[in-house]
C-alpha cells in the first residue's frame, strides 16, 4: 500500500514523504532548503496511519467517496488495535501473551461488540473506566476543531450517537448498499471526524498510561 506523511522541516516548510508498504524511509530532503531530515519510524498504528493518510490523499485527488471509506477503516483499525494492545499488557503482568490469547481476543471483538456504538464504549471502557461519551464530557478540548467546523455537533446529546450517524451510516450506505455519489463536503466531514477520534483514542490511550505508571509507582515505593 501507498501512502504518504507530512515533514515539518525546521525552515518551515511542510512536505509529504511517499511511503510503499512497511519500508518507511531513513531521510527526506527539504524542497525549499535542501535541508536532509532524518526519519524515524512512527510508534503505534502504523497501519491504521497509512489508511488514515492514504484517506487524506484521496481527499485531494477528489475521490470523496473513497476517501470516507477509508477514514472509517482507520478508525476501526485503531479501535481494534488499541482493544489488543491493552489486553496485551495487562495479560503480561500476569504471564507472555501467547497466540490462543489473540486469537480469544479477536474473538471477543468479532462477537461480543459487533457495532461500532458498542465498540466506542468497549475501548473507552478498557482504557478509561468510563462510557464514551462520559470521557469526553470531562475532555471536551478533543473535539475543540469538530465544534469550530461543525457547530451542530455541541448540542448532540450523545457524540457517540453523533460520530455513528454522520460519519459510520454514511461508510455503511457505501459498502451496504452501493451509495458512491458523495460530494466533497461529506467527505470533508467524515475525515474531520475521523481524525477527531483518532485523537480521541490516542488521549484514551494516555489516559490508561498514565494510570498504569501510577500504580507501578505506588507499588514500588517503599514504607514512608
Amino acid at each position: 500500500m501507498k501512502f504518504s506523511f507530512p515533514v515539518t522541516c525546521a525552515c518551515g516548510e511542510t512536505f509529504l514523504v511517499h511511503v510503499a508498504g512497511t519500508q518507511f524511509p531513513k531521510g527526506a530532503q527539504c524542497p525549499i532548503c535542501d535541508t536532509a531530515i532524518w526519519l524515524v519510524e512512527p510508534l503505534g498504528n502504523v497501519v491504521g496511519m497509512a489508511i488514515l493518510g492514504r484517506a487524506a490523499t484521496e481527499m485531494k485527488n477528489g475521490d470523496w467517496t473513497l476517501a470516507i471509506v477509508l477514514a472509517a477503516m482507520a478508525v476501526e483499525c485503531e479501535l481494534v488495535y488499541r482493544f489488543m494492545k491493552w489486553n496485551r499488557i495487562d495479560l503480561m503482568l500476569v504471564r507472555d501473551p501467547t497466540d490462543a490469547d489473540d486469537e480469544e481476543w479477536e474473538k471477543q471483538w468479532r462477537d461480543d461488540v459487533r457495532t461500532i456504538a458498542a465498540r466506542f464504549d468497549k475501548v473507552s471502557g478498557l482504557l478509561t473506566g468510563q462510557p464514551f461519551d462520559s470521557f469526553l464530557s470531562q475532555n471536551s478540548e478533543l473535539l475543540k476543531n469538530m465544534y469550530l467546523r461543525y457547530p451542530a455537533s455541541k448540542s448532540a446529546a450523545s457524540l457517540k450517537d453523533f460520530f455513528v450517524k454522520e460519519f459510520f451510516y454514511k461508510r455503511n450506505r457505501i459498502v451496504h448498499f452501493g451509495t458512491i455519489d458523495f460530494q466533497q463536503p461529506d467527505a470533508e466531514m467524515c475525515f474531520t471526524l475521523g481524525s477527531t477520534l483518532w485523537q480521541i483514542l490516542a488521549a484514551m490511550d494516555a489516559h490508561r498510561r498514565r494510570a498504569l505508571e501510577a500504580k507501578h509507582s505506588i507499588q514500588t515505593q517503599g514504607p514512608a
